[in-house]
């Protein structure tokens, strides 16, 4: 059973799909929005048939073993998800390769072109893909007269991160593929979305260093430093 963890926004009944919604942070963000009385739909590499984390049992809460870089995978993905619980109204790109994973180099001069091209694969082709069904599925529903006075809390949240703008010396990569997601698409997108449906909202969020415990293990292997250097830009 979801533990109380009321954002008081309106949300219950929305049907969100949240993207590695099993990882460090999207655990956190599918819990709150199933505590909103949200109806929360995971995809993540995870194994879908355990999820262990007590806060997110709930008989709202599915998950669906998926890879976001195939677009047979993610189209199924979301029509199961609309064959339980209805159009998504709300999706949260969250999936990604996350910065503490990747292999870092001193320099782009030493960076592996297959390392740069698995980034991009994942982090801005999965982006898409996410987004372009979340937006073949409001554009049928919004056609649709038993189902479009219906929708609402249409809103698109892609995860992009400090480094989109800032930069990473270690791992441009990672830094190009979140500025790619937050500034390109996401702006196309927000122009794209109100055409389909009038309330539909794209927004993009770039968060910096985030509390959790791999951050932490980063801290005490690299040292105060490490965290200050990846704190001081937010």
């Amino acid at each position: 059973m979801a533990s109380s963890f009321d954002l008081g926004l309106g949300l219950e009944g929305t049907h969100i799909v949240v993207t590695g919604g099993l990882g460090l942070i999207g655990r956190v963000v599918s819990h709150a929005f199933l505590s909103a009385g949200c109806n929360v739909s995971i995809l993540d590499t995870a194994d879908s048939q355990t999820i262990d984390a007590p806060e997110l049992q709930s008989p709202t809460l599915v998950a669906y073993k998926t890879n976001i870089t195939d677009p047979s995978q993610i189209h199924q993905a979301f029509s199961d998800a609309e064959a339980r619980f209805g159009p998504v109204q709300t999706c949260v790109a969250l999936a990604s390769l996350d910065l503490s994973v990747l292999p870092q180099s001193e320099s782009l001069a030493d960076m592996d072109p297959e390392a740069w091209k698995r980034v991009f694969d994942v982090n801005v082709h999965g982006t898409f893909v996410t987004c372009q069904r979340w937006l073949q599925g409001i554009r049928k529903a919004a056609t649709n007269p038993a189902v479009a006075p219906e929708l609402r809390n249409v809103s698109l949240i892609i995860m992009g991160s400090e480094a989109g703008r800032f930069g990473v010396r270690t791992m441009a990569a990672y830094a190009a593929g979140k500025s790619a997601v937050q500034e390109g698409l996401m702006r196309s997108l927000a122009q794209d979305a109100p055409r389909l449906f009038a309330r539909a909202r794209v927004n993009a969020v770039a968060p910096g260093a985030v509390d959790t415990a791999r951050f932490k293990e980063e801290c005490e292997r690299y040292g105060e430093g490490f965290q200050w250097r990846e704190c001081e830009a937010t």
